[in-house]
């Protein structure tokens, strides 16, 4: 996909994280990348910005959605204009045996996806958690540098590859088919049209009430037309507490327009986030 509308995008940075990889996976030349410290500073910017998209992760196959990107899609009016699936891999530094590792540094994604073997392995240490994963391989390096206690790091295992006095492990998320959705998004325009010719729709749902039997007939409308659903998630409403909204997404089909108008007269409140293509 290019992106010959726009000028800049933005994404997580130091250069080399994982939105970064994925952010390459879209770039066109001549369009710039701006780096920003965390995933909702990337969405606020593109908010303010016309001329720009922010690339984020919204899933990971093993630890689930990334909430503050999910809710802050929403919060910040922002349309999905395509989606790229990246294989994560991680990798160990380490300065010392495993067992005399007093800390290490890691992003809290990155110590949910390799938690077996951080419990296996670095029980005793304590986990210093970081903005990027580039991040924690830079704070592992400058702490090597200059205090030269036993120190490790957990990292994407591109930056490991030329490390090899510090290489511990390589692999080390809990499953090796570790993937990650990240969602290429930009500003909402007004009286935007979605085009359901594109792969898949997001749809945000909000219910006017609660009562017996409510997500069965919002499935039922789907069924009705023979909509495929490839991802159902509840999420708490913010201004209503224990109450809650539907993120659903689907693949499109010739009846995709024709469910839509069915619940849009239904007692269901909805949001089109994005019709979109995937990325390969």
């Amino acid at each position: 996909m290019l992106l010959n509308d726009f000028s800049l995008i933005y994404t997580l940075g130091p250069q080399g994280t994982f939105s970064d990889q994925a952010t390459q996976k879209v770039r066109s030349s001549g369009i710039g990348v701006n780096y920003t410290s965390t995933f909702v500073e990337a969405m606020l910017k593109v908010r303010e910005d016309l001329n720009s998209v922010a690339v984020v992760p919204v899933e990971n196959s093993v630890a689930g959605t990334v909430a503050q990107v999910q809710d802050s899609l929403v919060r910040n009016n922002l349309v999905i204009i395509a989606e790229i699936n990246l294989l994560i891999e991680y990798a160990l530094l380490a300065n010392a045996e495993l067992e005399t590792v007093e800390s290490f540094f890691v992003h809290p994604q990155a110590l949910e996806q390799s938690s077996e073997f951080i419990s296996n392995n670095l029980s005793q240490a304590q986990s210093i958690l970081t903005r990027s994963n580039i991040d924690s391989g830079i704070k592992f390096l400058e702490s090597v540098n200059s205090q030269k206690l036993p120190v490790a790091a957990v990292v994407p295992l591109s930056f490991a590859e030329d490390k090899f006095k510090w290489k511990i492990a390589s692999g080390i998320q809990d499953y090796q088919n570790n993937t990650t959705r990240f969602l290429v998004v930009r500003s909402r325009k007004e009286n935007e049209i979605p085009d359901f010719s594109r792969k898949k729709t997001s749809l945000l749902i909000e219910l006017n009430n609660d009562r017996s039997g409510l997500l069965y007939d919002l499935l039922s409308v789907f069924n009705l037309f023979n909509i495929n659903l490839c991802r159902l998630e509840s999420r708490p409403a913010k201004d209503t507490p224990w109450a809650y909204v539907f993120y659903v997404d689907f693949y499109n089909s010739n009846q995709t327009e024709a469910c839509i108008d069915v619940l849009r007269v239904s007692n269901f409140r909805y949001k089109v986030l994005g019709s979109y293509d995937l990325v390969n």
